[in-house]
């Protein structure tokens, strides 16, 4: 290998092979941290080179010192994984003469926190031959220099060699492609002879996320026909992300991605940007089929271009449950939910959050054995990410379970003390900390609301009036409207915290309580709160009380079609998400006739038309608006 400054990764590197090598040659390019040392130690022949910003140079220097008749190369922050190096001199001896390297797949993970970046096949095992050699000063790949080709190589599976990869992450790939965008664009006149520059340049100006030049290089190589053995998927990539994060067209982000689908039919990625084009588009159905094709690809998928559709899985069976969840197939969406979050449980909390809202009427105990079968309930970590979860979804015996085994396991703090408290109904007790923590620190608007509806659920009014000096502006005027002391018209200002406090009534109100919450909205005067607070009850999955706020809007005097026709429609999602479909489907016709043209109530329209009574007027009219989609 060669290597610079690598005392964090050398070891690791050396001894995942070091057993099954004959000599380890570590050519060092002026380190000034223990790399030499740390070599010597694991029993490498260290040789110093002049650095010359030239990366084949140096492996090149290397290669010229080895003896052995096979040559394993790796950069010193890769390593093989699960004993696979024990593999290497099996597959050497049952090896066809015609091969002169082995490809493997090399897995990149993110050093910083970990996560599967993306997978690709490199060759990093290569028989020691005069006319295989590196070239290229950065981005340095083997060529055959006889035939100035590429060394053909046996692949082979995973299993049984696999190589990680931890030198990248999101955090300083802006940092990485600068520092090699300049040594890239020093070889730009040579770009007509070696088109793999325009690519490398592309992929640099992509990592400091400028856009226009990461599609404008990438389309040089792409224009130029040239293959890039490994990454040819890379360029087509690159114009449709840039393209996605510039807003372009539609239809203009809808052509590149059909051209990479029919230029690389077998790789996952393209129907991946399709399905989230899709998704965007609320064509659903659509949507849904093309995450099936990219998980049936990724299932089959053996070729050696790079692949980022692992690290995405999680966010495939994601958006898979919310369209399941939208057709009201629960048990599909639940599936969906669950392998989401077995591939990321703690980077999407709403997969979580959508999976509590399905099985919310489960037993309790149903509920805590699925959640111990995706999580770790003694992980601190995970127990933390459950209660946080837990705080916006009404289940509280769930919630007094997890927060009680957080406190024992770990220690309590103030917040998750008085949440135990209130799922627990415990509202004295909650009163007291909240109090004591809202003196402490009067702008923390968590301890308002929790001392405010712990005071009134235990009908404490003095509690109320203790403390009625320590709340904010907008929180005192809800006490005064909720206790009746004076009829008050709430600022505009006020809509945020109003809708905080409602949902905070929600999760951990009671009945009486909330219903006086929701009465607070005629005090802002505006109508624009009832449908504010009718989609704060839609996310909750409260489709009937959300109906009724809807409702009423759509109800008020003076109001103009344009101002109640989405709610109209809304009123038409809540009624099919009660499995009303005769009433949904009238009131999405409704909305139509309003000129909702929205993608989405076609959707809608389609799941619901199966379920209403065949060759009656409402049917009819239902499959005349699909048929014009």
């Amino acid at each position: 290998m060669i290597a610079k400054d690598e005392e964090k990764n050398i070891a690791r590197c050396i001894e995942s092979y070091k057993d099954v090598v004959d000599e380890i040659i570590v050519v060092d390019t002026g380190s000034k941290d223990k790399t030499v040392e740390i070599a010597k130690a694991l029993g490498a022949q260290v040789y110093h080179y002049q650095w010359n910003n030239n990366f084949a140079d140096a492996k090149n220097y290397a290669l010229e010192r080895a003896k052995g008749d096979w040559i394993i190369f790796l950069d010193a922050d890769e390593y093989f994984v699960k004993n696979t190096a024990y593999n290497i001199i099996p597959l050497i001896r049952r090896l066809a003469y015609r091969y002169k390297a082995i490809a493997c797949k090399m897995k990149n993970i993110d050093y910083v926190d970990g996560k599967l970046l993306d997978e690709i096949t490199h060759i990093r095992i290569f028989r020691r031959d005069r006319n295989i050699r590196y070239k290229n000063s950065i981005h340095e790949c083997l060529f055959y220099k006889v035939e100035n080709k590429t060394v053909a190589a046996f692949l082979v599976d995973e299993e049984e060699l696999l190589i990680h990869h931890e030198g990248y992450s999101f955090s300083n790939r802006g940092e990485k492609s600068k520092r090699n965008l300049e040594l890239l664009l020093q070889q730009l006149d040579k770009a007509s002879e070696d088109p793999s520059i325009y690519h490398y340049i592309s992929d640099c100006y992509f990592g400091m996320e400028d856009w226009e030049q990461s599609i404008k290089y990438a389309r040089m190589f792409v224009g130029s026909g040239a293959r890039l053995v490994g990454y040819n998927v890379k360029p087509r990539q690159n114009i449709i992300e840039s393209m996605l994060r510039l807003k372009c067209n539609v239809d203009d982000i809808l052509e590149e991605i059909y051209a990479g689908v029919d230029e690389f039919p077998r790789h996952p990625a393209f129907h991946f940007y399709l399905a989230n084009m899709m998704y965007d588009l609320k064509r659903y159905d659509d949507a849904y089929k093309e995450y099936e094709k990219t998980l049936q690809l990724q299932k089959d998928y053996r070729d050696i271009e790079i692949n980022s559709i692992v690290s995405n899985l999680y966010h495939i069976y994601y958006y898979m449950g919310i369209i399941a969840s939208f057709r009201n197939d629960n048990e599909d969406a639940l599936s969906r939910f669950v392998e989401s979050l077995r591939w990321e449980k703690l980077r999407h909390p709403d997969s979580l959050s959508r999976l509590l809202h399905i099985i919310k009427d489960f037993p309790e105990e149903d509920i805590i054995m699925l959640l111990n079968s995706l999580y770790n309930k003694e992980d601190e970590v995970d127990l933390d990410f459950i209660v946080t979860t837990l705080t916006r979804v009404t289940l509280p015996k769930v919630f007094a379970y997890y927060s009680a085994l957080r406190i024992k396991n770990y220690g309590s703090n103030d917040l998750t003390v008085v949440y135990m408290l209130l799922a627990n109904k415990q509202y004295d007790k909650t009163f007291g900390i909240a109090q004591k923590c809202l003196i402490e620190d009067p702008n923390n608007k968590t301890f308002e609301k929790i001392a405010l509806i712990s005071a009134f659920i235990s009908r404490g009014v003095e509690y109320l009036n203790e403390l009625e000096e320590y709340f904010s502006q907008p929180m005192q005027s809800f006490l005064k409207a909720m206790l009746k002391r004076e009829n008050l018209i709430f600022s505009q200002e006020y809509k945020k915290d109003y809708l905080d406090f409602v949902l905070f009534l929600m999760l951990f109100g009671n009945r009486e309580l909330l219903d006086r919450g929701i009465r607070l909205a005629h005090c802002f005067g505006r109508n624009s709160v009832y449908i504010e607070l009718g989609n704060l009850f839609f996310v909750q999955e409260r489709y009937a009380e959300a109906l009724k706020l809807y409702q009423h809007y759509i109800n008020l005097e003076g109001l103009n079609k344009e101002e109640i026709v989405a709610q109209i429609y809304a009123e038409g999602i809540c009624w099919y998400k009660l499995r009303e479909y005769e009433k949904a489907v009238a009131s999405l016709i409704e909305a139509y006739d309003l000129g909702y043209r929205h993608n989405e109530i076609y959707e809608f329209l389609r799941w619901s038309v199966d379920k209403l009574l065949k060759g009656s007027e409402l049917d009819s009219r239902c499959r005349d608006i699909i048929s014009r989609a």
